[in-house]
């Protein structure tokens, strides 16, 4: 379903929320079936490849059976060679007469046909889950699809998923959490598919990983079968060496991803990825897009003094603190904005409150995410929201690398002139967001010539007035007037100082910079048993509450050190208990799309 445009003008492109478009369940059981049939034509080519000339038909089921056993085409080479190499290397050991008997039972059982079909089923949901884990967002059905273009080749999908999302030039296969991130989505995968080892099917792969030219070199050669020998036994015995030597046993996924570039489609048939791929997956752009400009947020607000943001700017940053704006990072811009509207727009009361607002962070990144998009649209009327979220996942969400034009009016090539300006992006961004004051905040960005960003330290009390008085106005600003006696202002107020006094029992040595995200309902509803609880406006519970929140530590001797993010779990129970569970988070790499 196409986005809704709502045209401010003739020039303005301001997106508003749409519904998320989603094949239909025929559409996804045909591209299924579609995926199942070239999974059992791989199953196919490994029998072929596990049937010994000369003897006779009985064998078939017997490779039946290997493939059953461990067989799944789950690996980091061509689906045919991980047939085969699961086979021979992770199936259950025992002797053919034991197997012969085995695939008897089976057979017994199941036909051939229906144990086939369990199998590339198997497989499927195999290849389904690791790419469901391995990307942040990514749907089954889409999962399915990126495997359908590439053939049911695990690696091959995943390249074209990176290629979709723009993230080829930051994808990191090399780097140090690459290993461990594809170690657990192949775990995963095992045991998904109903792997009898599963442990034993990823030490085999990453074990694998440095030596795929040898085992593809090993792979191409015909196999010399020797008398009371399977093809499985003789092709275990081959691997053997390279699985026993632990001398340079150390995973390195660099170099199957680069085989399966060789594999890609669009590297064997030159073809670009929207040849590959008819569909767009905007949906899972989206999520990526919204969940990169969360961190932005987190981050913007670990560099602003916690004073400063629980009183004066945590109204400010709500209110207009959008990431879109002339600074060279997405970061940068929400403390422009921020300050900017403080300085403009100030309220004529500033209560000091330490929590985000359960939905305000969501609802405020939203918008920005909408402002962004609008922003390129209108500069470039022939961007679909497909084209522009591409375009700004691509380029880290900064609109100074997204739009060429941004620094180079005049300089236009001629099928990137642009169909507004600088200002009129700027506006199209401000409705999109629900900015309170859009024709002033787009007439300040487009006029506003700093571009060094706020972000490589922490900033002082002293930068930030030094701030204010940069961007305020000639005339004093009339202040924001808000009502003190306001229902949600007391709930707020309430809804902190609990908070606060929740967080601050497990991190004494820490002072609190803000508690940026709570969710209160956390397990449950459960309905409440005590009356007075059921007579209440909402008679139901949750168990718990999981909070995030930055806080940096006491005594510091570095005053432009930056808090820290942390989880804590509450039992809702408890008003001032301490937490059941507290630690440091680590905040991933944006737009590396990489899960782990």
């Amino acid at each position: 379903m196409p986005s809704d445009v709502a045209a401010a003008s003739t020039v303005h492109r301001v997106v508003r929320p749409t519904c998320w478009d989603m094949p239909s369940s025929a559409e996804q059981d045909d591209e299924s079936a579609r995926l199942l049939s070239k999974i059992d034509s791989h199953y196919a080519s490994a029998c072929d490849r596990l049937t010994v000339r000369g003897r006779p038909a009985a064998v078939t089921p017997l490779a039946r059976f290997f493939l059953d056993a461990g067989g799944v085409c789950i690996g980091f080479l061509d689906p045919v060679s991980n047939v085969i190499i699961n086979t021979a290397c992770t199936s259950p050991s025992s002797s053919d007469d034991d197997l012969n008997v085995l695939a008897g039972a089976a057979a017994v059982e199941h036909d051939e046909v229906d144990l086939n079909a369990a199998m590339c089923r198997r497989s499927l949901d195999g290849l389904v889950a690791f790419l469901v884990y391995f990307f942040p967002y990514l749907a089954g059905w889409e999962a399915v699809r990126y495997l359908l273009a590439a053939g049911a080749d695990l690696l091959a999908a995943a390249r074209l998923i990176v290629a979709d999302r723009g993230m080829a030039a930051r994808f990191p296969p090399t780097s140090a959490a690459s290993s461990p991130a594809f170690e657990a989505a192949l775990d995963l995968a095992a045991q998904i598919s109903k792997h009898p080892q599963p442990k034993r099917l990823v030490h085999v792969w990453m074990s694998l990983s440095s030596r795929s030219h040898q085992v593809l070199a090993l792979l191409s050669r015909e196999l010399h079968v020797q008398e009371h020998h399977s093809p499985r036994e003789e092709l275990e015995r081959c691997l053997r060496p390279l699985l026993d030597d632990d001398t340079l046993v150390v995973p390195s996924m660099a170099i199957p991803w680069d085989l399966a570039g060789s594999r890609s489609p669009c590297c064997v048939s030159s073809s670009t990825i929207a040849d590959v791929l008819p569909y767009q997956h905007t949906r899972s752009l989206r999520m990526v897009l919204l969940d990169t400009i969360h961190g932005f947020y987190l981050r913007a607000m670990a560099r602003l003094p916690g004073g400063e943001l629980r009183s004066r700017l945590h109204r400010s940053l709500l209110r207009g603190g959008y990431c879109y704006g002339p600074m060279d990072d997405p970061r940068s811009n929400i403390i422009l904005n921020t300050i900017w509207y403080e300085a403009n727009f100030p309220s004529e009361i500033t209560p000091v409150l330490d929590v985000i607002g359960p939905k305000s962070l969501t609802r405020l990144v939203s918008r920005s995410f909408y402002g962004l998009v609008s922003f390129l649209q209108t500069r470039y009327h022939y961007l679909s929201e497909h084209q522009a979220v591409q375009c700004l996942v691509s380029s880290s969400g900064q609109l100074s690398v997204a739009d060429p034009n941004f620094f180079a009016p005049g300089n236009e090539e001629q099928q990137r002139i642009p169909s507004a300006s600088i200002k009129e992006a700027y506006e199209a961004a401000a409705t999109a967001a629900w900015h309170p004051k859009p024709e002033q905040q787009a007439a300040f960005l487009a006029s506003c010539s700093v571009s060094s960003g706020y972000t490589d330290h922490m900033l002082s009390l002293e930068e930030v007035q030094c701030l204010y008085k940069m961007l305020s106005p000639n005339q004093p600003p009339v202040p924001e007037r808000i009502c003190s006696s306001s229902y949600h202002v007391k709930l707020g107020k309430w809804r902190s100082e609990a908070q606060e006094r929740r967080v601050s029992r497990k991190k004494p040595e820490f002072d609190l910079h803000i508690i940026c995200c709570v969710n209160e309902d956390v397990c449950g509803p459960e309905y409440c048993e005590e009356v007075e609880d059921c007579l209440s406006v909402a008679p139901c519970k949750y168990k718990y509450s999981h909070v995030n929140f930055l806080a940096a530590q006491k005594g510091s001797l570095f005053s432009d050190s930056c808090p820290i993010l942390f989880f804590a779990e509450f039992d809702n129970e408890e008003d001032d208990g301490a937490p059941l569970f507290c630690c440091q988070v680590n905040e991933p790499t944006p737009f590396t799309g990489m899960n782990g």
